[in-house]
This record gives C-alpha cells, structure tokens and sequence, in this order.
C-alpha cells in the first residue's frame, strides 16, 4: 500500500501535471474543469488509501493511550515525576516501527505520515486527559512530562494542528488542577527540564530515527515549560 501512495503522489504532484500541460499547449486548449475532476478524483482514491494506511497505527495508539492514563494506576507514585510512564515508550516504539517501514518503502511520505499521527496522538492525548476530572501537584507534573516528552522526541514533525491540540491539553490541565499546584508548579519546572533532557539523552538510540527527517528542532509554542 505505502508503494502505491508513492506512486499515486507522484502521479498527483509531477506526471498528470505535466501531462496536461503538455497537452494544453500541443491542442492551443485550456483544460481547467478537466484538470479540476482529475485532481479532485485523484485527491479521494489518496485520501482513502493514506486512511486505509494509518488506521490500524492510529486505533493502536488510541487504546494504548485510553488504557493507560484514564485509570487510577496512571497516577504518579512519587512526588516529584522522575520518567514518563510506560505508555509513552509504547507510543513512540509504535512510531518507530511506522518510520522504519515508511522511510523504507516510501521515504517521501515519512513527513506526512509522522505529522498525521503525532496530531492523532496529541488528539488522543487531550481526550484522554479530559477524562480525569483533577489533577493534583504530581499528576500534573507527570501529564506534563508525558506530553513533551512525546512532543519534542516528534518534533521534527510538529504541525501548527499538533501544537494547538498540545496547547489545549495544557489549558484542560491548567483548568483541572487548584491555584496552589499551578503556583507550586512554577518551582518544579526547572528541575523538570532537567528530568527531561536527561530522558531524551537516555532514549537518543531508541528513538534517534526521529531527528533525521527534515526540519531542524521546532520552537512549539504549546510547551508549558515556554509558556510558563
């Protein structure tokens, strides 16, 4: 299927085009409703065989997710967060094994491929957290670290969609948690960096196939440690 994704976008962006011109300019004609039905009718068979694609990885992460961060065992058993809980490894694993086969089979797709589902994960994520109706000092820290954890391993492949959607978790966990914590929270934010680099140093040979793809690290304005 990701061979005739491949071909199929390549089909899209370089030979219809450029038959078309060709043809335009042989005829001295202008095929603009005809040029119009093509894309379109190619856009839907894309649109469906790329869904066809990513769905199977995309209900994969949905119930890893929903499974681990609405019950009560997510919650921190320390007071302070020292690692993500281990769902967040599942989840990057998963991507992974997806960036491996795309970058493989069709490395022109690996952008759009990872960019979709870190918006599916971070969707996932922000349904998930809706779930839990508080969130004490340390469940906060331990959402925080979760998410960017997960947006900063990914983000060679943020999109503006991804960042909104992690801005909005911020804002569902800011609503759910007490003035004291959000205050006590601003203290801790020094020494969650710190827990952070030290994860995403600790993790760069699991997870070092993410930093070879295009951009450089993005600035993510939905980082709570750049907003607080």
């Amino acid at each position: 299927m990701l061979l005739t994704l491949s071909n199929l976008n390549h089909l899209r962006r370089e030979v219809i085009p450029q038959l078309i011109s060709q043809f335009e300019t042989s005829f001295s004609v202008k095929l603009t409703e005809e040029s119009k039905t093509i894309r379109d009718v190619l856009g839907q068979i894309d649109a469906r065989l790329f869904q066809s694609y990513v769905k199977p990885t995309v209900d994969k992460l949905n119930d890893i997710i929903a499974a681990s961060v609405t019950p009560s065992t997510w919650l921190p058993e320390n007071t302070r967060p020292t690692n993500a809980k281990p769902y967040v490894y599942d989840v990057l694993l998963t991507l992974v094994l997806v960036h491996t086969e795309v970058s493989t089979s069709a490395t022109a797709l690996t952008n759009q491929i990872l960019s979709y589902l870190l918006e599916q994960v971070s969707t996932s994520l922000l349904a998930a957290f809706k779930q839990r109706p508080s969130y004490t000092l340390p469940a906060l820290m331990q959402a925080t670290l979760d998410v960017e954890l997960i947006a900063q391993t990914l983000s060679n492949y943020t999109t503006e969609k991804a960042s909104e959607i992690q801005s909005q978790i911020y804002l569902i966990l800011d609503q759910r948690t007490d003035h004291d914590a959000r205050m006590r929270l601003q203290g801790e934010l020094p020494e969650m960096r710190a827990t952070l680099k030290r994860l995403r140093e600790g993790t760069k040979g699991q997870f070092g196939c993410f930093k070879k793809e295009r951009r450089g690290r993005s600035e993510r304005p939905a980082s709570r440690g750049d907003r607080q």
